[in-house]
């Protein structure tokens, strides 16, 4: 019997389906180095909500739902897409996606579209219409003042005058470009002038003169929220929230889930964000990152109005740690050079002990069977339950010694 979570489905409108297939210029900041990101990432993430889609069409491509991969979601008590559409190419992903739109499909996306599809008219969300949402400049359209970090924004070609003011450090600099961004690729954390040069040196080269950066203090919250919303016609929904993990600051290395609600003040204040976000004519689900202050008072960071790295978490976690008695649940990621199957097999008695909770899942060997490229990895990453944050990582490097 399946997990008694909520699917894709019911948290988008009808006749909505999903294709998030991307291209590497959109996907700029999105990764700390664009240059670097092997081609199959490119099919491997947008297939991570894989087990969550429920009725709604969904696109992946073929690496990431071997049949093997359909049987690991059986085994981890996740529902099989009912409507799975495969490709093999970029170019089969627009074909396919163009057919539902043409049959008065609207097409839902995370980290922007294929550019065929730009202009098709089948967007859930235009495209303008996302780019303006989840800029980082325009959270105070959404936001009070009084739930924002003191931040300032500057036009590239004024960066010369940020050294006459207050921000040596802690500072986070933000690209607030109307630019897909995400997993703080787009975020700079400065704790001093050495590190403020070098970042202004960096965004006067990879920016144009007009963009737009924001200074922002360092509010030094006690914990981070990604708090997860799903936002309908006539109501928005709280689906959740997950702790973030940092590995640095501004740079996330994952989500950690517990039984543990969110403050009330944060959900609350989620749930107002998202009110005004079903009025500017959003629809679907969104994730929020809110500080939680020594104070108590919550702190808004960024706004991301997309499935994120934490969808997955928030829509099966609960139910997974209550089904298995366990206390918190961990991203993992997993990399193998040989067939995903290996991975399979060494967290097959995991999984089907209830402690996995898949998200994407990638087959090296597929993928290169239609177009060779050395770099390819099969990709195994999600979620594993444990008592303690200590024993989910301890599992992680356990299992990554054993690839």
């Amino acid at each position: 019997m399946n997990l008694p979570i909520k699917t894709l489905d019911q948290l988008y409108p009808d006749n909505s389906f999903f294709c998030a297939r991307t291209t590497r210029a959109v996907m700029r900041w999105n990764v700390v180095d664009v240059d670097a990101l092997p081609a199959y990432r490119l099919d491997a993430s947008p297939a991570q909500l894989l087990g969550f889609a429920g009725d709604m069409p969904f696109f992946a491509h073929e690496a990431a739902c071997t049949p093997d991969a359909l049987d690991f979601l059986d085994l981890c008590r996740l529902p099989r897409p009912k409507q799975l559409h495969t490709y093999r190419t970029a170019q089969e992903a627009v074909a396919g996606a163009m057919e539902l739109i043409q049959q008065g499909g609207n097409l839902v996306y995370n980290f922007g579209v294929l550019p065929e599809l730009e202009s098709s008219g089948g967007l859930l969300t235009p495209l303008h219409q996302y780019l303006q949402l989840n800029a980082k400049s325009c959270l105070p359209e959404l936001v009070d003042a009084a739930h924002l970090p003191p931040r300032e924004l500057y036009p590239v070609h004024e960066l010369g005058k940020v050294s006459s003011k207050p921000w040596a450090g802690p500072v986070f600099v933000k690209v607030a470009a109307a630019v897909s961004n995400g997993g703080g690729a787009a975020v700079r954390f400065c704790n001093g002038s050495a590190d403020l040069d070098a970042v202004i040196a960096e965004f006067n080269r990879r920016l144009k003169r007009d963009d737009t950066i924001i200074f922002e203090k360092d509010c030094v919250p006690q914990r981070s929220w990604c708090v997860g919303v799903a936002i309908h016609d006539n109501a928005v929904d709280c689906l959740g929230a997950s702790i973030q993990l940092f590995y640095k600051p501004a740079v996330q290395s994952g989500n950690l889930l517990s039984l543990e609600d969110p403050p009330a003040a944060i959900r609350e204040l989620a749930l107002d964000i998202a009110a005004r976000a079903r009025q500017a004519g959003y629809r679907g689900v969104a994730g929020f990152d809110i500080g939680e202050m020594p104070n108590g008072k919550p702190i808004v960071f960024d706004l991301n109005f997309r499935p994120n790295s934490s969808t997955g978490l928030l829509l099966a976690g609960r139910a997974a740690l209550q089904a298995t008695g366990l206390a918190m649940a961990q991203t993992f990621h997993l990399r193998h050079n040989g067939p995903l199957t290996d991975i399979f097999r060494i967290v097959h008695k995991d999984a089907a002990a209830g402690r996995i909770i898949p998200g994407s899942m990638f087959d090296a060997e597929t993928y290169n069977s239609a177009s060779a490229d050395p770099a390819t990895r099969s990709c195994l990453d999600g979620w594993i339950l444990a008592d303690t944050a200590a024993a989910a990582t301890d599992w992680a490097r356990h299992i990554a010694k054993q690839l």
